[in-house]
């Protein structure tokens, strides 16, 4: 996958034009509802996080196992049939550079890992913030 230095001219340039407007739905699925982004701490089975709109501080945000949702994120689904992209960001408020996007209806497992949770240079266990972008689905997202 096409790592966030390629993706975030066309992501910014999106969002910098695109308003944001809740999800829609999409397709039956029990991980992850209809409509909404879901994050998880291990897997798709463990430690599930799931937002309908964008969060711009993961710092307040709790896994259903209780771990903190800031830094921790290593799965993601996009429950949506629109054109909006999960944007996942490495700072809260949608700062610093974006760590990973997921296009509407997809996801990805086990996201790559540096082993040192925050510290900026992986994907698994970096994001803090989350923002939908309209606009997609884009090449470069998962």
């Amino acid at each position: 996958m096409i790592r966030k230095s390629r993706m975030l001219g066309g992501v910014v340039a999106a969002l910098l034009v695109t308003p944001l407007v809740p999800a829609s739905p999409a397709s039956a699925d029990s991980s992850c509802g209809t409509g909404y982004h879901c994050g998880w701490d291990i897997g798709f089975n463990t430690g599930k996080v799931a937002f309908f709109n964008g969060d711009a501080d993961f710092r307040d945000n709790t896994f259903n196992t209780g771990v903190v949702v800031d830094n921790n994120i290593k799965s993601a689904k996009n429950r949506t049939s629109s054109n909006y992209v999960s944007v996942y960001y490495y700072g809260v408020n949608y700062t610093g550079d974006i760590v990973f996007c997921v296009n509407p209806g997809q996801d990805v497992q086990n996201l790559p890992d540096d082993g040192i949770p925050g510290n900026g240079i992986g994907e698994a266990n970096e994001a803090s913030s989350l923002r939908l972008i309209a606009g997609g689905p884009f090449s470069t997202c998962y």
